[in-house]
């Protein structure tokens, strides 16, 4: 759902062999949603469960025009100017340890959604490397940098979908002033049974839905699909806030 991830590799390089080495960095939400009249601050906990020492930065950013073709990642360093503050930026986690992140929305009176990415960033100091009987080695330590979606909406916040046909399209657009997950996506043909797993062969000559998996639909923004006929239907859970279950919706 909705969530992006980099890797980043520390490598000590001793010289041929390569000897693996565990490093691990757990988040408990990559998803902050301030949904309308919600308390507008809230923590994301993190844990080191390796045995390293983590120095870790935080950096949050705006994404402008999210879901577009004009999407862009923009940071800001004055919270007020980017509505959200997050503390602390940078933090040194020893082996075992806990702590939490703590974002506040600063915005009031929104019109429409404001989406951030708050990106959380480990690194390593000194790698230490097993011994190996042999004196080259080379010792590798994989990190993910976790990027946690952050959602500001506006106080009437509605998602508005609406659909546009093409012979071989099916076109679901947000018209209204807040993003909305639709998840469990299949496109169905007509006769196609919606119940069967996501990609499942035809039987007995009826035809088989698509699985197209799951989409976040900013406002503005659109999920551009490729149907198998222009009578195909869509078959989705929808999420409109984080605290809400999702609904089964169909667009025939």
């Amino acid at each position: 759902m909705a969530s992006r991830s980099w890797f980043t590799c520390a490598v000590l390089l001793l010289a041929g062999m390569a000897m693996p080495a565990r490093a691990q960095l757990a988040v408990d939400r990559l998803w902050v949603d301030f949904e309308p009249r919600s308390t507008p601050r809230a923590d994301v906990i993190v844990r080191n469960e390796s045995k390293d020492r983590y120095y870790i930065t935080v950096t949050p950013s705006e994404i402008v025009n999210p879901g577009t073709d004009k999407e862009q990642r923009v940071e800001q360093a004055d919270p007020e100017k980017l509505g959200l503050l997050v503390t602390p930026n940078r933090l040194i986690l020893d082996p075992g340890a806990i702590r939490s992140i703590r974002i506040v929305s600063l915005n009031a009176d929104l019109k429409s959604d404001r989406i951030y990415r708050v990106k959380i960033s480990p690194e390593v100091g000194d790698i230490d490397t097993p011994a190996a009987g042999d004196n080259h080695a080379v010792a590798i330590k994989i990190l993910a940098a976790y990027d946690v979606l952050v959602t500001a909406r506006p106080r009437n916040a509605k998602a508005q979908l609406v659909t546009t046909r093409g012979t071989d399209s099916l076109v679901i657009r947000n018209d209204g002033n807040t993003n909305i997950l639709l998840f469990d996506g299949q496109l169905c043909p007509p006769g196609a049974d919606d119940k069967a797993a996501p990609d499942a062969k035809p039987v007995d000559g009826k035809p088989a839905c698509e699985g197209v998996g799951s989409h976040r639909i900013y406002p503005g923004a659109s999920w551009d699909l490729k149907t198998q006929t222009a009578a195909d239907s869509l078959h989705a859970k929808a999420r409109s806030f984080a605290s809400i279950d999702p609904k089964t919706v169909t667009f025939p």
